[in-house]
């Protein structure tokens, strides 16, 4: 009997963190894509609404390309995108070809998305 109420406390702590995982995935998801509306939507459509002057800083741009894509894994994967990542953990010790290539991965696509709302708006005439 003792040995039944603690599977049940164990299932209970996993169900209670897999809840954890999702709702984490939820509000990386939705800061995401706020960010993703002031940093990317709103600057390339600033022209249309007669704006003169924009700004746009490329950590936030970066954020808002990474934080949905994250958030929405989290979100369908839960603890199996946690188990995932142990393996691509960025810690100079143990820095393997996983690592190496999640890490230019993740620097290729925010950097080229940066490039591309730059061009954008030098194409629209900011500078």
């Amino acid at each position: 009997m003792a040995q039944q109420s603690d599977n049940n406390s164990r299932s209970g702590r996993h169900s209670a963190a897999k809840l954890g995982t999702r709702s984490r995935g939820l509000l990386m998801l939705i800061i995401g894509l706020g960010l993703a509306k002031w940093q990317v939507y709103d600057p390339l459509h600033a022209r249309e609404q007669g704006i003169e002057q924009v700004t746009v800083y490329s950590l936030l741009v970066g954020l808002a390309v990474l934080l949905p894509v994250l958030g929405a894994a989290s979100l369908v994967m839960g603890d199996r995108l946690e188990r995932i990542f142990e393996d691509i953990r960025i810690d100079p010790k143990r820095l393997n070809w996983k690592s190496i290539a999640v890490l230019l991965l993740m620097t290729l696509v925010a950097g080229s998305i940066w490039i591309w709302i730059l061009l954008e708006l030098s194409a629209q005439g900011y500078r």
